[in-house]
């Protein structure tokens, strides 16, 4: 692989990642500014679920089930 287009490919996921916590972070600003701490409170536990769900989506879970020769419908 050439040095450039791995330099340039890191820039660019290093932007991508910085872009989605910069969006993340001005939302919750927001929500927090909008929504009463009763409400905020519901949307923290709800990112909370959803973060540790991304963990496990991004661990390796579908890479796990396609690896299984033979899938069920209880696999899914």
């Amino acid at each position: 692989m050439n040095n450039k287009l791995a330099r340039q490919g890191l820039l660019w996921s290093t932007i991508e990642r910085l872009g989605t916590q910069a969006i993340q972070l001005l939302l919750m600003l927001y929500l927090g500014r909008v929504l009463g701490p009763s409400s905020f409170g519901y949307v923290g536990m709800l990112t909370l679920f959803l973060s540790l769900a991304q963990v496990l989506i991004d661990s390796g879970f579908s890479a796990a089930l396609i690896r299984k020769s033979e899938r069920t419908e209880k696999d899914y």
